[in-house]
């Protein structure tokens, strides 16, 4: 029998090693870009110039007016693990700088002919010629204030990388990212991006982050985006500007997160952003955000990812949420919103609306405890309890919404009703839908959800994923008035529902609740904004049932008092206005 012989361990060839670590830290002319400019940048440059041939691949060069390299130190930058930006393990819990592991120079130098000019503030310039990890050239040189490095043929000594790179002008746009990212992440720094001999990107380095956007992404858009402040009921402070929703995109690549002054790729920040935006963006619609999160630096890992473009916090919930509430405080602040002609008054803590009389059509009071009843009518279709709806209703100021007048209905979906300044079609349940979300939400906010306790406890059977599901939702759940509790083997007693929902099939509920994810992309503790959206979907009146003159009448006014009545929660438009004059014009009066 042959027996093959175990393999012989074996001390790489440096070079061969070097050619390993420099496709970790370089996988593309992008990558250079990145870590020449975040070093200029850690240098305490305040100009930029990034050029680039052939996508980076024939040629790039990087000039910065920083603080410079000293002769005597150019050959030690480009050895491994060299750096000026920490000396022992507790730095890393400190780090304020962009690059730390002296990987880039030596890596950059094994892919590629690289050529570094630096001269310092009280010495001559110097340079140093490296190709393939090893030292061509050094000597005196010439050179302005700070540090110039050009690389050309890079990939020249790892030619397999090349098949892997695509057309140049794919790898200039990947270059245009990183930089985009910068000019964003330090707006008081003027950064100069020049492709192929014509300027791709200027900007001005004002420090106005608005200024950094225009560069980015255009006067027109920067103008009018929205100021982000941090909320005051955040652990970590969140700035930045984002759009309004009437400006959107139809992928992420325009929600754009820094933490400490670095580009991150996070799904939970990104995930804040979105939640920020339920109920103002169409589905598979995204803003353009710019957010900048401060989070003191033990209480983040920026030494995840190797290419440090991934971040892990200590305290990830704490970093969505006050991501998540900066944003939808801007939102909200800003969106028109629509407020009642009438204004309810207050009378011991409560709203005079809460006491109006309810309508035959609606749904009775609320009983108590004692009085108690199982769900009613579960095979029906939601009932339109509007006078649960102006309970507690708060108008908001900035009003757009002019009072309406109801005209009738159409196919049993479509309210039409009369404005000032024309006619108005509202989806019946996409508005109802919108009160009810935004009902929710101040209820949540009060921490006083209205709760439908039943006689009967209904049985739930849930799967194993459900029940995970189910188990980590509880707190959300019990917040908007679904009271579960585990009876074994699978099975959940059911002994409350939102008041609004006590029309729905419970069971069928909580089956969709779970199915249509009430936790956070990230893992992280369940999203009320979401379970709000599900919950208020669930409960609206349908499209397709019938309302009368009073029921139609009451939802147009219970939208005057929702903080965005112009669309519902999943970011569907409620309302579609024809003024007057697109009449006049339709009918040859104009």
């Amino acid at each position: 029998m042959n027996i093959s012989h175990p393999p012989r361990i074996q001390v790489l060839d440096p070079r061969v090693a070097a050619g390993i670590a420099a496709g970790e830290v370089v996988e593309r002319p992008a990558s250079v870009v990145k870590e020449l400019a975040e070093n200029s940048l850690d240098a305490g440059a305040t100009h930029v110039t990034v050029e680039l041939r052939q996508g980076g691949l024939e040629f790039i060069r990087v000039v910065d007016d920083g603080r410079g390299i000293q002769a005597n130190q150019l050959e030690v930058a480009f050895a491994r693990h060299a750096t000026s930006k920490l000396t022992t393990m507790d730095d890393l819990d400190s780090l304020s700088t962009l690059g730390f592991r002296g990987e880039a120079l030596p890596s950059i130098a094994a892919a590629g002919h690289v050529r570094l000019v630096s001269r310092t503030a009280h010495a001559n310039a110097a340079f140093i010629e490296i190709e393939g990890g090893r030292t061509l050239a050094a000597g005196a040189g010439s050179s302005a204030l700070g540090t110039s490095v050009t690389v050309e043929a890079l990939f020249s000594a790892i030619p397999a990388r090349l098949k892997f790179m695509r057309t140049s002008g794919a790898e200039a746009g990947r270059a245009r990212q990183v930089i985009d990212h910068l000019v964003l992440a330090c707006p008081h720094v003027a950064f100069t991006l020049v492709t192929d001999g014509r300027v791709a990107l200027r900007a001005p380095g004002s420090g106005s982050l608005r200024d950094a956007v225009a560069a980015v992404h255009g006067v027109e858009i920067a103008d009018a985006m929205l100021e982000i402040t941090p909320s005051p009921q955040a652990r970590y402070p969140a700035h930045g500007l984002t759009c309004s929703p009437s400006t959107s995109r139809p992928n992420r690549t325009a929600i754009r997160t820094f933490v400490n002054g670095r580009w991150v790729q996070s799904r939970a920040l990104t995930a804040a952003v979105e939640q920020a935006y339920v109920g103002l963006l169409m589905e598979g619609r995204y803003p353009v955000s710019v957010v900048l999160l401060e989070v003191p630096p033990d209480q983040v890992d920026i030494n995840v990812h190797p290419n440090k473009r991934e971040v892990r916090f200590v305290h990830e919930g704490e970093a969505f949420s006050s991501v998540q509430r900066a944003v939808r405080d801007a939102l909200l602040a800003n969106v028109p919103v629509a407020a009642t002609p009438h204004q309810p008054s207050r009378v011991e803590g409560r709203d005079t609306a809460a006491t109006s009389p309810s309508f035959t059509f609606s749904l009775p009071p609320i009983p108590s405890v004692s009085a108690a009843q199982p769900l009613i009518d579960t095979a029906a279709a939601p009932a339109l309890a509007l006078d649960e709806l102006r309970a507690g209703a708060a108008p908001l100021a900035g009003a757009t919404m002019p009072r309406l007048r109801v005209l009738g209905q159409i196919a049993n979906t479509y309210v039409v009703a009369e404005g000032a300044d024309g006619m108005y079609l509202v989806d019946q349940h996409a508005a109802h839908e919108s009160v009810l979300f935004y009902r929710l939400l101040r209820h949540w906010a009060r921490g006083e959800p209205e709760i439908q306790p039943l006689l009967d406890p209904v049985p739930v059977p849930l799967t194993p994923a459900q029940q995970d599901a189910v188990a980590e939702a509880l707190p959300t759940l019990a917040a908007y008035g679904f009271i579960l509790e585990d009876f074994g083997d699978g099975t959940w007693l059911l002994r409350a529902v939102p008041a609004m929902s006590r029309a729905v099939p419970a069971e069928k509920m909580i089956e969709e609740l779970l199915a249509e994810g009430v936790v956070h992309p990230h893992g992280a503790t369940p999203s009320h904004w979401a379970m709000a959206a599900s919950i208020a979907c669930h409960s609206a009146v349908r499209a397709g049932q019938s309302l009368s003159d009073e029921e139609m009448t009451e939802l147009i006014h219970a939208m005057e008092t929702t903080a965005d009545p112009s669309h519902c929660p999943h970011g569907r438009p409620t309302t579609i206005r024809v003024t007057t004059s697109m009449l006049e014009r339709a009918f040859g009066r104009a």
